[in-house]
């Protein structure tokens, strides 16, 4: 797939109020650890307030239409079936969550 098909997908399929729930979690989380919500303080949270959020933000990418439309970079999988991978990877006691952090 294209790169500039890739951007017409993602434009045709707006995220939209799909990752509110994150959002408000991840809040939450950085609030009662008195951190501030930014990239550059995750490394003040433990592995499993970052799993929480983890857990609400990946199953809401993955019920994006757009997910099932986006060929994977990493095969010839939709980008739902990675992110299917990941929610298993991420739920395990030795995820490394730092192999994340960009996407939070």
């Amino acid at each position: 797939m294209s790169d500039q098909r890739r951007l017409e997908l993602i434009d045709e399929n707006p995220i939209g109020k799909g990752l509110d729930a994150f959002r408000t979690l991840f809040t939450s989380v950085c609030s009662n650890r008195n951190v501030t919500f930014t990239a550059c303080t995750l490394g003040q949270l433990s592995n499993e307030d970052l799993r929480n959020p983890a857990l609400v933000l990946l199953p809401s990418l993955r019920s994006l239409p757009v997910s099932g439309l986006l060929i994977s970079t990493t095969g010839s999988n939709t980008l739902r079936t990675d992110l299917l991978r990941l929610i298993s990877a991420v739920a395990s006691d030795d995820f490394d969550f730092d192999r994340i952090i960009p996407l939070l």
